[in-house]
This record gives C-alpha cells, structure tokens and sequence, in this order.
C-alpha cells in the first residue's frame, strides 16, 4: 500500500530518509513541536514532509493546523485521524481511526520489519548506522530515522538497485 505524507505519495519498494531538522537530502525533517517551528520548517523547501513528536493532544493538534504531516507517538492516534495527519506509532492497533494511507509502524528488529512490511504496513526504523538500514531495507523498511542522511541514502539506493526497484546508477558487464 502507498504512504501518503502530506503531499508526497511514496510507494512500496520506495525509501525515505528522516533526520532531525532540516538537513540536506532529507525526506522528513522532524522539527519541534512548536506551531512555529512547523511552519518555519514548511516555508524551507528542503523539508516536503513535517514530523512532530508533541508532548500534549493539544501541542499536537496545535502543530497538526500549523502544517505537520506526521505526528510521532502513539497518544496522538485520535489528533491524526481528527486532522488528516499521518502517524508514527509502535503498533498498528494504536492507530484507531488513522487513514491506512497514513500510518508509519516502528519497528526494533528486522523480523519485526519484515513481517509488518509483509502484512502491507509502511515500516518506519532507527538506522544509526548504514549497515543496519540496509538490513531492515531488505526486510522492508521504507522511512529510516538517522543523523547521517547522505551515506544512509546510499545505502538505500544501493539496496533499491538490488532489489529491483530502482535501475543502477552505473551499469557494467564484466568483459574480459
């Protein structure tokens, strides 16, 4: 099933890298959960999708009408669907009433990843180091949370190339 985040639509066997705030080659900038932060972050045309992890129903829905397109946190499921936001939470039973189009699942460990991505549910992972998003890539993650966007965005299109998703950069054959 496809994701909808705000206005990107992102398909199965597509990648995103989120970070924390704006940062180059960055699909989701996850900002403060402050209404102005959030439209600070919305005017910057380097952050397409705005995430917020609010503290309160009311802090959320406050960012959620300034322009956030995902709210983190399983408190949130009744601000997300009462908005149209997407969002982040550890299980797909603590999204009531969220759109299906708009639900990110975290998950821990590849088999977990795996076995939500198998059930048609868009994947979201904390991939510290490249190595570990690209396992969980190939276990079907599609939104990986990390501080080193570019070398974890590499990754991604390598494991996209491999799989099929995405053609390679570069093709060669081993001529003798």
């Amino acid at each position: 099933m496809e994701l909808r985040l705000g206005t990107r639509v992102v398909f199965p066997g597509a990648f995103m890298v989120m970070t924390e705030g704006l940062a180059e080659g960055t699909d989701i900038a996850e900002v403060a959960a402050d209404p102005d932060a959030v439209r600070a972050a919305r005017a910057d045309p380097r952050a397409p999708v705005v995430a917020v992890a609010p503290s309160s129903p009311e802090q959320a829905v406050a960012c959620a009408r300034a322009g956030a397109d995902l709210l983190i946190g399983d408190a949130f499921a009744g601000v997300a669907a009462a908005t149209g936001a997407a969002l982040l939470c550890s299980a797909p039973e603590r999204a009531v009433g969220v759109r299906p189009d708009g639900m990110l699942v975290r998950a821990t460990d590849p088999y977990a990843a795996g076995r939500l991505a198998a059930a048609g549910r868009a994947v979201a992972v904390d991939a510290a180091e490249p190595a570990v998003a690209s396992v969980f890539a190939w276990a079907g993650a599609r939104v990986f949370r990390t501080a080193d966007a570019d070398a974890t965005r590499q990754v991604l299109d390598m494991v996209a190339s491999i799989i099929g998703t995405r053609p390679p950069a570069v093709s060669r054959r081993g001529l003798a």
